[in-house]
């Protein structure tokens, strides 16, 4: 629980600590402007709608597979189709049930489905709706260096489901997103979308600010919640940053 700071030198140890102490105050010192902020899911929602341009991307940070969360929470596209949100794209959503039905339906098909949260209360309730199979695609594979595509990160066997003009990326394989083509391997052309959701943390940026309207981190209920003071945490100090704010008169972890 905590940062630390590694120098290796050639055979120069003072010259190493020194490096690293100026290193490890740098970054304590920037420790707030590197806090990204964190919206409910209505202000998001809010402010992707009063941004100009398009598509604004909201990052679930809190359903983050690459985090361990299990990739199949329902929260923000619950408050989608609530809100009636329409040209809107959502990925991923593993839930290897789903994607086994729509590929045995096959493309074209529509009928009523079960949606997501398979793995506890942290992922929220599952959504009952009736969509549409519009692409169904076997041993789907991102890029997550977009420039050369020298990294690829597997989704297994997925579908593309539309419901009240939504589109949902489905997958076998429980990965966060890093890349644009998640989408468009599906048959989805994310410029043309208002709203794009990815569950992952921070991983994705690199791929989707090119394209990018806006970028908004969003705090939905889950396995990964950002507000770590709401975690119940039994052995960590909790005088340490940020637990305890940076302003507040008693912290004394800069010392």
């Amino acid at each position: 629980m905590g940062t630390r700071i590694l120098v290796v030198t050639d055979n120069e140890p003072k010259k190493g600590n020194a490096l690293a102490q100026s290193l490890g105050q740098q970054l304590f010192r920037l420790r707030d402007g590197l806090q990204p902020t964190y919206l409910s899911i209505d202000d998001a929602l809010d402010r992707a709608l009063a941004t100009e341009g398009s598509p604004v991307v909201l990052a679930d940070v809190s359903d983050n597979p690459g985090g361990g969360a299990p990739g199949d929470s329902t929260f923000i596209l619950r408050r989608l189709l609530n809100r009636g949100i329409e040209n809107t794209a959502v990925a991923c959503i593993w839930d290897p049930i789903a994607v086994a039905l729509a590929i045995e339906a096959g493309e074209g098909a529509q009928f009523d489905l079960r949606l997501g949260s398979k793995m506890g209360a942290m992922s929220g309730e599952p959504l009952d709706l009736r969509v549409t199979v519009t692409k169904v695609v076997s041993n789907v594979m991102q890029s997550f260096n977009q420039k050369n595509c020298s990294s690829r990160s597997p989704l297994g066997d997925s579908v593309a489901l539309r419901a009240s003009e939504i589109d949902i990326v489905v997958n076998t394989i429980r990965t966060q997103t890093f890349s644009p083509d998640v989408f468009t391997q599906l048959g989805i052309e994310p410029r043309q979308r208002r709203i794009l959701v990815v569950k992952s943390m921070q991983h994705f940026r690199a791929a989707f600010a090119p394209l990018a309207a806006r970028i908004l981190y969003v705090a939905a209920p889950g396995a990964l919640a950002p507000d770590f003071k709401k975690l119940a945490y039994r052995r960590v100090n909790p005088k340490t940053w940020p637990l305890l704010a940076a302003d507040d008169p008693c912290d004394r972890s800069a010392g």
